[in-house]
């Protein structure tokens, strides 16, 4: 058993949304962060829905890059880049793709 194994644990919860890859036969639960995208000292939080951040494990975003697409709760995404950070986690950023592409 590997540490990625023993994280699949923590992405069995009721939170945890199923993240399909476009143009491969691949999918993987994530989490979404939060859907702020700045923060101001003394401001209220501002909402970007368009544009979550996800966390995952690091082997199922290990190769997404901003040529990747991902479906999410029935909407399409892009990606914009996946950062990993060390523990066998990473992070996930999309951008709801526009209509057209």
């Amino acid at each position: 058993m590997s540490i990625h194994d023993d994280l699949d644990i923590f992405f069995k919860g009721l939170d945890a949304v199923e993240v399909s890859v476009c143009g491969e036969d691949r999918t993987f639960k994530a989490y979404k962060n939060t859907d702020m995208d700045s923060v101001s000292l003394g401001r209220a939080m501002t909402l970007n829905p368009d544009q979550p951040i996800m966390t995952c494990k690091e082997v199922d975003g290990v190769g997404l890059d901003q040529e990747s697409q991902v479906i999410m709760e029935g909407k399409p995404y892009d990606v914009l880049d996946f950062t990993a950070d060390g523990t066998g986690l990473g992070e996930l950023e999309l951008m709801l793709a526009q209509e057209g592409e």
